[in-house]
């Protein structure tokens, strides 16, 4: 039998107009950014990493808003709430009220959840 896991590693296609978002974003949650090339940010975080590809022609706001949501587990997601809060991004309200959700960079929707003691 043959087992299937996630892979480490995300990538987000968005427009030029969500890099100065996407950066503000991941320096909240304390990763640094990498660009290996031009118009790609990589952003490495424990066990992976997301990718941020700024081209034209990459989905709206609207359609990132029902694309697939990431899950972010961090230490402490009510100050990472806050951070996000500051830099602008929107909670959204969703039917799980078990975890906060927010619209992130280019309109990608994400939730946090507490890191697993």
């Amino acid at each position: 039998m043959t087992t299937t896991t996630l892979g480490k590693n995300v990538k987000i296609t968005a427009p030029e107009t969500a890099r100065a978002q996407a950066r503000a974003t991941f320096e909240a949650f304390g990763a640094q950014r990498m660009s290996p090339a031009p118009g790609l940010d990589v952003f490495p975080l424990e066990g992976g990493s997301i990718a941020f590809e700024y081209i034209e022609g990459a989905l709206s706001d609207t359609q990132m808003r029902i694309a697939p949501w990431l899950e972010f587990a961090v230490a402490d997601p009510e100050a990472i709430g806050a951070q996000l809060a500051k830099i602008g991004l929107q909670r959204i309200e969703y039917k799980d009220k078990a975890h906060p959700y927010y619209v992130g960079p280019a309109g990608v929707v994400f939730r946090l959840t507490a890191l697993p003691r």
